[in-house]
Formats: C-alpha cells, structure tokens, sequence
C-alpha cells in the first residue's frame, strides 16, 4: 500500500505479506514442505480459499499547527491523498519474473471531507 501527494511524494509505505507456511524453521527464501521443515513458532498469515481480508493501515499524514483568533489549529498540507492497493502472488517468494498481479486499485482520497482527527 501507497500514498502519495498529489505532487507525487511519497508520505506512506507498507507491505504485508501473506504466507501458507513458513520458511525453513523461519531462515533463509526457501519454502518448507513437510511437516520436519516447518516452525510451530512462526504463526500462520495465509488467506484461504475466497476467504476475505481486512486491512487497516494508519497514515501519519503531514501537517502545520496555524494559529488563528489565538487558537492553535492543525492544518493538513495537502487536501488529497493518492493511495494504491497491489495485491500480488509471487509463487517463488521473490519478483523473479513470475510474479502475478491479483488486484490492484487506486483512490484519490478528499481529506476535506473524510479526515478523522485522533
């Protein structure tokens, strides 16, 4: 997940990974695939068969403290917000080439409108 200003800076970053099973014992690239191979302590993060995942990412967006009638108020820099969604399957765990893009999305957000104070 991106967002970015609508002059194209970059304000926010994250990538989330979902896995079926883990790494050898949680090291190196390479997949386990027995039960000898796999950790019991590393948990679980697949996504099941038309099973469906809610994210939720909270972005630090940029703004200025503007004083106005003696008061101090924030004031966001910029009124919108560019975000992009890419889910991805990478089938040998690294953008070889035989990635696949599954969903992808993009929103600008009004910030005008939708921003919640916290």
């Amino acid at each position: 997940m991106t967002a970015t200003t609508p002059d194209d800076e970059e304000v926010y970053r994250e990538e989330k990974i979902y896995m079926p099973f883990p790494a050898r014992m949680g090291r190196g690239k390479e997949m386990g695939r027995g039960p000898y191979e796999k950790s019991g302590i590393l948990r679980e993060t697949s996504i099941g068969p038309l099973a469906r995942v809610h994210e939720t990412f909270e972005i630090a967006y940029p703004y200025e403290d503007m004083e106005k009638d003696g008061d101090t108020r924030r004031e966001l820099l910029n009124d919108e917000l560019n975000v992009s969604v890419v889910l991805w399957y990478v089938p040998f765990g690294e953008f070889d080439g035989s990635e696949v893009v599954f969903y992808e999305e993009e929103k600008t957000l009004d910030l005008k409108t939708e921003w919640i104070w916290r």
